[in-house]
């Protein structure tokens, strides 16, 4: 019975080794490196944009959405960590859907819904305009990005046009 406890913790131990947060990357990934950069359309800032980079060299893809300012940090294994080294394609897409609105009826009216109970319709004038769809597709968005491996800052501005 002994020995079989200390064959249970020994197993654990070893299983648990590798679980810690001793903040080093396992030796089978790529290492990343930080990349920010800025999103504008017709010179103004893309807000609420996906950007991805992937890479030309190895399976890797690496994630951000800009902000309110259209500035964006790319992810690949956790947050804003970054993306491997070397060129990369690059999609940009956003969506131009309309934001959701109550209808405003009067309470005599058919058309009045109780609160709780709302029909959604799409207000058209209050949508927010989109980007072209050929950022959206890596065969048409014409975009590289390329990340430096070297130490030095990596910035990616895109200025879209139609």
């Amino acid at each position: 019975m002994r020995t079989s406890f200390v064959a249970y913790v020994a197993a654990l131990s070893i299983a648990f080794a590798g679980c810690g947060g001793g903040g080093s990357a396992p030796k089978n990934r790529e290492p990343v490196f930080q990349v920010k950069g800025k999103v504008t359309y017709k010179g103004q800032p893309v807000a609420g944009a996906d950007i991805a980079f992937k890479s030309k060299s190895v399976e890797r893809t690496a994630f951000g959405r800009t902000d309110e300012d259209g500035e964006f940090q790319l992810s690949t294994f956790g947050t804003n960590d970054g993306a491997v080294a070397g060129n990369h394609d690059v999609i940009i897409t956003k969506s131009s859907a309309a934001a959701p609105t109550t209808p405003e009826a009067p309470v005599e009216s058919a058309e009045y819904v109780p609160p709780g109970f709302e029909k959604v319709k799409l207000a058209a004038k209050k949508a927010e305009p989109g980007i072209p769809a050929k950022y959206g597709k890596y065969e048409t968005s014409g975009l590289v990005g390329i990340v430096n491996g070297d130490g030095a800052p990596n910035e990616a501005n895109f200025e879209l046009k139609d």
